[in-house]
């Protein structure tokens, strides 16, 4: 069984390594924004106060987060595994998801200068947050082949915000990636090159 949590730089290809790993593995792809939205749509109580508070503009507290995930791991599909996309990103989060016990964290390691490149070509589905990168020929034309939404620059993929996320990168997550290291569950894996190759890679390394 795999429960497999994937981490990495922005730009570094954890979304889509994820995809290509869910669809390996028969088990659920988990993104924590996909998950808050989710619950916003559903319109549950939980749902409201994340509306709420991103309304206001503010971030949504490990507390929440927290509660969401853990809902969600409950649910049959999960039991025989699953992969979560760049969470636990701090050690709020960390400290606080005490319940799902990860097999494997893979770490993507790709340098600086990639990242910018990455993040300037990569666009988001507007409607369902699939995400492509004109660069990498992985999105052609403006509209997403998955539910028919429209492609768009999020504000945090432009360049003025790279640099503070990657500094927030090396402040606030590395520290949860050694924290994990220190429980033996790292693997660190080379992420430059084509998709299929980082694939691979990933599967050399699990013994695939």
């Amino acid at each position: 069984m795999f429960r497999i949590i994937l981490l990495g730089p922005q730009g570094s290809g954890k979304g889509t390594q994820a995809e290509l790993l869910s669809k390996k593995f028969h088990i659920p792809n988990l993104s924590m924004g996909q998950l808050l939205r989710e619950e916003v749509a559903e319109k549950t109580v939980l749902g409201e106060q994340i509306e709420e508070i991103l309304c206001k503009g503010d971030l949504v507290p490990e507390t929440v987060t927290t509660q969401v995930l853990k809902k969600r791991l409950s649910q049959p599909d999960t039991q025989d595994g699953w992969i979560i996309d760049g969470f636990p990103r701090m050690m709020a989060q960390y400290e606080t998801f005490t319940f799902g016990h990860p097999t494997h964290v893979i770490v993507l390691d790709i340098p600086r200068k990639e990242t910018i490149q990455r993040l300037y070509g990569r666009l988001t589905c507007d409607r369902c947050g699939m995400i492509g990168n004109v660069y990498q020929g992985t999105i052609v034309g403006d509209t997403c082949p998955k539910c028919g939404g429209v492609f768009t620059k999020r504000d945090d993929d432009k360049p003025e915000a790279i640099d503070r996320r990657l500094e927030v990168y090396t402040t606030q997550t590395k520290p949860v990636i050694e924290a994990y290291r220190s429980e033996g569950i790292v693997i660190e894996i080379n992420g430059t090159g084509s998709i299929e190759e980082v694939f691979e890679r990933i599967l050399d390394t699990l013994s695939l």
